[in-house]
């Protein structure tokens, strides 16, 4: 029988638990009052056969994976704190490819604390997980070491204190300072290719908005400067406006001024104006309709966004966006839009899904680009069935080229409690480049099978198939891959 022995890994340990001490220590270092809490730590061990275990087109080889899992979830709200993280470290040891053998870890969370009274707060948000920087980079079908010089450990976090006051019944102010850094680390598999740098940032935010003796007429008046180490500075000074027409009609209006240097936008870096109207049609109590049209980024803009519950456990929603950013200010936007859903989980807002900020359909680059992203997500829950079913489209314009790549994505997955100790589920996903600026396009499926057995309290038995087939103009690039794995998890 092979031994498997486990070893913590010691590079980067402070970048690394500078995240999670990040989020925990303001449970220390300040009582959370009465409240709920739920704290669950967990291991696990799994064994899994594949088919490609070096994730290559041509020569692939089979192997024996054993992989141990720890890990540990909190969430919950104190009079004082919110928190909701979850950290999970994996060891994988293969059979024959030894030198694949290596460790893995992810982190999400995020954690609120008032500092003092209702009025300073302070937000913390953190990622860690292993991220490919090419979309036809190493991949497999499940989750595991993979050993390629594109594979990186992505740490991307936040800390934000925030100061909140209010004039009565006429205004509220909000002052935030926000520092962000982006960190991309060595994998502790495979021959490490050139990393990007790290990158900080630092954003001073000021928010004036109108009180509740406003009451059909609503007003905001927001100024913001974001410095990075690289940069690519911004300065936007914006004031919108809401008029309630009547019950279901809503008139919206917004402008100001905004400043983003080396963007590709204008040659000289000077002050961009730019201006959106529109509407907020609420036709009933289950359905909202938000459409604008204006001017900016130096050319014309349409925001919009729509939603529909067909009952208090099933909705539907679409939206569609466009911003200019760097790749390194999306994974930091990535991370402060999630939001804590029903059940307790980060998710992102636009699809429901489960939250992943550093993840990307494009190459990772360094300069700004105008993205739009069009998405419509129908997520729900149907007596013993939880579903979801998801589609975007997303276009990336590099600046100044005025390249362009188009990616196309369909998800969805569909669980079902078959027995009151057994669930199943089957998932699958869809992306393909219908543009691309190189010329090469591609297009990739993932699906996966589960089956999961309650053998006693807090003790699952699970059964689960992976797949992978990826197509690329690029032989090379050409992947498939057969996964089967068996494990056992506790919680405690």
């Amino acid at each position: 029988m092979m031994a498997v022995r486990l070893t913590f890994p010691a590079t980067h340990v402070f970048l690394r638990t500078l995240c999670v001490a990040g989020l925990i220590v303001p449970a220390l270092i300040r009582p959370s009052g009465a409240g709920e809490w739920t704290i669950t730590p967990r291991v696990n061990v799994e064994q899994s056969v594949t088919d490609n275990v070096r994730s290559v087109s041509d020569g692939a080889e089979s192997d024996f994976i054993t992989t141990a899992n720890a890990g540990v979830s909190v969430a919950g709200i104190g009079r004082s704190l919110q928190l909701n993280f979850n950290y999970n470290i994996s060891q994988d040891k293969f059979w024959d490819s030894r030198d694949l053998d290596g460790w893995r870890q992810s982190l999400l969370g995020t954690s609120k604390m008032a500092l003092y009274e209702d009025l300073v707060f302070l937000d913390t948000r953190a990622s860690i997980s292993q991220q490919s920087l090419q979309r036809n980079g190493g991949e497999s079908a499940a989750d595991r070491s993979i050993g390629t010089n594109d594979q990186t450990t992505i740490v991307n976090y936040s800390i934000t204190p925030n100061y909140g006051y209010r004039y009565g019944s006429w205004a509220t102010s909000d002052v935030s300072m926000s520092f962000n850094q982006t960190r991309f680390l060595e994998a502790d598999t495979g021959t490490a290719g050139a990393l990007p740098d790290p990158s900080s940032s630092l954003s001073i935010r000021s928010l004036l908005r109108s009180g509740p003796n406003f009451n059909k007429y609503s007003w905001q008046l927001s100024g913001s400067s974001n410095f990075t180490d690289n940069g690519s500075n911004r300065d936007v000074l914006e004031f919108s406006n809401e008029y309630a027409w009547s019950r279901h009609l809503t008139l919206l209006g917004r402008a100001g001024r905004e400043t983003i240097e080396n963007s590709g936008i204008n040659a000289d870096d000077s002050a961009i104006l730019f201006w959106r109207g529109g509407a907020r049609l609420t036709p009933g109590p289950r359905s909202t309709i938000r459409v604008e049209y204006g001017e900016r980024f130096d050319d014309t803009t349409f925001s919009g966004d729509a939603s529909y519950r067909f009952s208090p456990l099933t909705a539907i929603s679409a939206s569609y966006e466009v911003s200019v950013q760097t790749d390194r200010e999306r994974l930091t936007e990535n991370l402060n839009n999630l939001i804590v859903n029903e059940d307790g989980e980060l998710v992102n807002p636009a699809t429901g899904l489960p939250g992943s900020p550093n993840s990307s359909e494009f190459d990772f680059q360094e300069q700004s680009s105008k993205q739009q992203t069009f998405t419509i997500a129908l997520n729900g829950t149907r007596g013993r069935n939880t579903f979801g079913l998801n589609s975007s489209v997303t276009t990336r314009t590099q600046l100044p080229a005025n390249t362009e790549d188009t990616v196309l994505t369909f998800g969805g997955n569909i669980n079902r409690r078959i027995w009151p100790d057994l669930t199943g589920g089957i998932s699958t996903s869809y992306s393909a480049t219908t543009e691309s600026a190189s010329g090469v396009e591609d297009f990739s499926v993932n699906g996966s099978l589960f089956l999961s057995y309650s053998i006693m309290k807090n003790l699952n038995g699970n059964l689960q198939y992976n797949f992978l087939y990826r197509d690329s103009d690029i032989d090379t690039n050409d992947l498939q891959e057969n996964v089967i794995s068996v494990s056992l998890s506790k919680s405690f």
